[in-house]
């Protein structure tokens, strides 16, 4: 039974990690456009998944984990923090140690440029009712964002995430307005798959730039 007991407050606040790998080693699959602007994207899909966070108020803090946030463009605030891993395992094994004791715990991977506020609430508000959850991503195979309400437990991104956060007892979360949230973007085909008004600002305006030259 993945369902909460009565005793955790759905007005708790979360704790959202963010796992983000050194940039040269990021989105290898982008490997067909130059590795200056695949930074770049890496980046600015970063920045606009922080944005829509930072508009959430059941978010209390937002941890980057594997890169030092002041790497990334604008990243000066409050409820944003590092977690730098300087010889990062995998993603798995690093949320691990970036986690803590943090109770209630969102993350989300950092590659999803039209992800909206929406969106996000409703997930949170979703992940409530579980002791763990999940969305999967467009194609049900892959994982875009895990939710625990009991702490830091073991996560399962990576190949075939979907089939193991499943057989983990964690409760996938559908809804008819994740878009989003779902559609990551793993290469280039991803990006150009994705109506480009429904991309965040900096992801958008560098999309623009490299279609237009």
């Amino acid at each position: 039974d993945n369902r909460v007991n009565s005793s955790s407050n759905p007005n708790d606040p979360w704790d959202v990690f963010l796992p983000l790998k050194q940039f040269d080693a990021g989105k290898s699959r982008l490997g067909n456009i130059p590795a200056d602007f695949r930074v770049s994207l890496i980046k600015a899909m970063t920045v606009d998944v922080i944005d829509v966070l930072l508009q959430v108020p059941q978010i209390s803090s937002i941890t980057i984990v594997g890169v030092h946030h002041e790497q990334l463009p604008a990243a000066a605030h409050p409820r944003l923090r590092s977690f730098p891993i300087s010889q990062p395992v995998d993603i798995n094994s690093d949320l691990q140690l970036a986690i803590g004791v943090s109770r209630r715990i969102a993350i989300f991977l950092p590659d999803l440029p039209s992800v909206n506020t929406t969106e996000i609430s409703k997930a949170l508000a979703l992940a409530t009712g579980h002791r763990t959850s999940f969305i999967a991503d467009q194609n049900s195979i892959g994982s875009t964002a895990f939710f625990s309400t009991v702490g830091r437990v073991v996560t399962h991104f990576g190949i075939n995430s979907a089939v193991a956060h499943r057989s983990a007892q964690a409760i996938e979360l559908i809804d008819p307005q994740f878009k989003g949230i779902k559609a990551d973007c793993d290469d280039w085909s991803d990006l150009l798959a994705i109506d480009i008004s429904d991309l965040g600002h900096a992801t958008r305006a560098l999309m623009e730039h490299h279609l237009q030259n």
